[in-house]
């Protein structure tokens, strides 16, 4: 079939997984690469409209229970993030007029319920913020009835590799099941669901087609991120290939035709380089502008220009790209509104 008859069929009610496949299969031709991400940009721009908006994260929140830990992370903490201090972290991402935050970071199969809502009720006291959770398969049917209730935007649940021996090869000590189940369990109660894709850990093209024909059938997927790849030094990753951005935005224009409503972000792996090509595939409309870390009394080398590094307490810091990122997005002819979509947005 001719290509553009292949994204025609790509465009219609549950086309035929085959027709994916070979969409993203003949998209390594740049040529018609630019053909496929035009379909998805148009897109993007009628259903979730051109303008983008600020999100935030504040990571490292529960110390890691993982055991083997994955291949590939350094993102684990062996500690809290500080209570006391979360408040003046939030505080300080108002500040910088961002109204939708996301807590990550730290997966425990045994269960972080109790302690997620506990941090939730403490910003809930001080702030009205949009709020994300995100860690990864830590929280029962219970945990996510008790977030609903208490007003969390959306949970999360990475499958990150959607092929069960690459998973179990690169994250020995972690669930797939569990994650899946997570995902299903906010279907039912009706929780607006965030997951996300790691693209280059060996899993092939039909691995990634499956990985997204799985997700699609959940109406409350919501925001679905797109990591690249990226062998961390300190990992066993290391000399594995970094991922080509060319991998990632293709399978993002992919998945905006088969998903028109979803959000499709970037991850973990990627940097403002990678925002315009993104853009272009029919990528979404978040842009992670700044991010919360704790300092662990390691003395920064000087940011790069555009990045500003804010002290929130002793041990707390700010870091925002929001004038960097601004930079590249103004060079698309694209705008950074303050509104955030609505709830019932699907």
């Amino acid at each position: 079939m001719e290509f553009q008859g292949l994204i025609d069929a790509l465009r219609q009610p549950d086309p035929p997984k085959e027709v994916a496949l070979e969409v993203l299969r003949r998209s390594r031709e740049p040529v018609l690469a630019l053909r496929l991400f035009q379909a998805a940009s148009e897109i993007r721009d009628r259903v979730l409209g051109r303008t983008l908006w600020w999100s935030a994260g504040i990571s490292a929140m529960m110390p890691c229970k993982i055991e083997p830990r994955c291949t590939y992370c350094t993102f684990f903490t062996v500690k809290s993030f500080p209570m006391e201090e979360l408040v003046a972290s939030v505080k300080a991402v108002e500040a910088m007029g961002i109204r939708h935050l996301h807590l990550s970071g730290g997966s425990c199969l045994g269960g972080y319920d109790n302690e997620m809502a506990e941090m939730i009720n403490a910003i809930r006291d001080a702030s009205d913020m949009n709020v994300e959770v995100n860690l990864g398969p830590s929280f029962s049917r219970q945990g996510v009835q008790r977030f609903k209730q208490m007003g969390v935007r959306s949970v999360t649940s990475s499958l990150e590799v959607f092929n069960p021996e690459v998973f179990a090869r690169v994250k020995p000590g972690d669930s797939l099941e569990a994650r899946k189940r997570l995902i299903e369990v906010c279907q039912d109660e009706g929780m607006s669901v965030r997951s996300m894709i790691l693209v280059g850990l060996g899993e092939s093209e039909a691995d990634r087609i499956d990985h997204l024909y799985w997700l699609k059938q959940f109406p409350r997927l919501r925001h679905l991120r797109f990591s690249r790849f990226m062998p961390y030094p300190g990992t066993e990753a290391v000399g594995q290939p970094r991922c080509s951005p060319w991998e990632v935005s293709r399978l993002v224009a992919v998945a905006r035709l088969l998903m028109p409503s979803v959000d499709l972000g970037l991850a973990a792996g990627n940097s403002h380089e990678d925002i315009p090509l993104w853009y272009a595939a029919g990528g979404g409309n978040q842009l992670l502008g700044a991010s919360i870390s704790l300092r662990q009394g390691k003395t920064k080398a000087k940011p790069p220009a555009g990045e500003d590094v804010v002290p929130v307490t002793e041990r707390i810091e700010l870091v925002s790209r929001m004038g960097l990122i601004r930079q590249f997005v103004q060079g698309l002819g694209r705008d950074i509104g303050s509104e955030l979509p609505p709830d019932d947005w699907h």
